[in-house]
């Protein structure tokens, strides 16, 4: 995880936003902060919250990506990550205030936001203001026009329509790489011996958004090493067991794998989750599922 202190004379190019999908949109608004970064001499630094915002306002609370998982995205994006702690007192600040503490604490040279950037108390804090106080610095500050694609402007909300459907290769194209999910393996049931196929169980935060209920075609990576698999998530009513789970049956895969780190890749939604009469019925329709890239 790429979050460094930055020293008072280091100059940076601050790309402002919640950027919780990391979708189109935001990789353009971050490659716009990095270009103008890299022609001004000074680092590329994104702003990111390092708690879940949304709970703030009291909503469902669900994030695409979690702070973690954002951060490995943003690193391979920009040179630094500026974690900011969104509570009610940041939510309550005046606007002007909020840019007053940023430009103390950063030694700002530049700043990229899109049009719909809002911060501030009631959100009465816009790119127009931030335009307006950065040219009283003498401070470059570029807004990005919306984004769309097909006609849709490309948004978390949309995305997390998409994933809420099972429109798992139409959220990955939003947002621009294959959705995934990280967490630790932990015991399961040990069902997967019934099908001879190494299965994750994987913890997953409560606030992370998970796709629909179904059978997903994934990769996941473990250890630095990537493998083929299948990733179910929801309910196993072949063993009357209705509690929500995800968990992944690897392929060509042997190895002691609990309490490590895994992340996994949602590439194509292969079948809902369903009841088989047998496990033995299961388990072949798992070793299809897991082969779904010879499809």
């Amino acid at each position: 995880m790429m979050i460094k202190e930055l020293t008072s004379d280091t100059k940076v190019c601050i790309a402002l936003g919640y950027f919780d999908s990391v979708h189109l949109g935001h990789r353009k608004l971050i490659e716009t902060a990095r270009l103008l970064a890299k022609s001004r001499g000074v680092e590329c630094a994104v702003a990111t919250f390092s708690n879940n915002a949304y709970k703030v306002f009291n909503k469902d609370g669900k994030q695409v990506y979690t702070f973690a998982e954002r951060c490995k995205l943003l690193e391979e994006l920009c040179d630094s990550i500026l974690p900011m702690r969104f509570d009610k007192r940041m939510k309550d600040r005046d606007a002007t205030e909020f840019l007053d503490l940023l430009f103390q604490h950063y030694t700002i040279d530049s700043v990229v936001c899109g049009y719909d950037y809002l911060f501030g108390a009631g959100a009465r804090g816009d790119a127009e203001l931030l335009k307006k106080y950065c040219a009283e610095r003498n401070v470059t500050c570029v807004v990005m026009d919306k984004f769309e694609l097909d006609g849709v402007r490309v948004s978390t909300t949309v995305v997390k329509d998409m994933l809420a459907a099972g429109k798992i290769e139409d959220a990955n194209t939003y947002l621009g790489a294959p959705f995934s999910l990280s967490g630790k393996i932990v015991h399961g049931r040990g069902a997967g011996r019934l099908f001879d196929i190494p299965t994750a169980n994987i913890k997953i935060p409560t606030d992370k958004l998970l796709p629909s209920f179904g059978v997903y075609g994934t990769t996941c990576i473990i250890d630095g090493k990537e493998y083929v698999g299948a990733t179910n998530i929801g309910a196993r009513p072949t063993f009357d067991l209705t509690k929500t789970v995800v968990e992944t049956m690897i392929k060509d895969f042997n190895e002691n794998i609990y309490d490590k780190e895994i992340t996994v890749y949602f590439h194509k939604f292969l079948r809902p989750v369903m009841r088989f009469e047998t496990p033995a019925l299961l388990s072949k329709q798992v070793h299809e599922n897991i082969n779904w890239r010879k499809k």
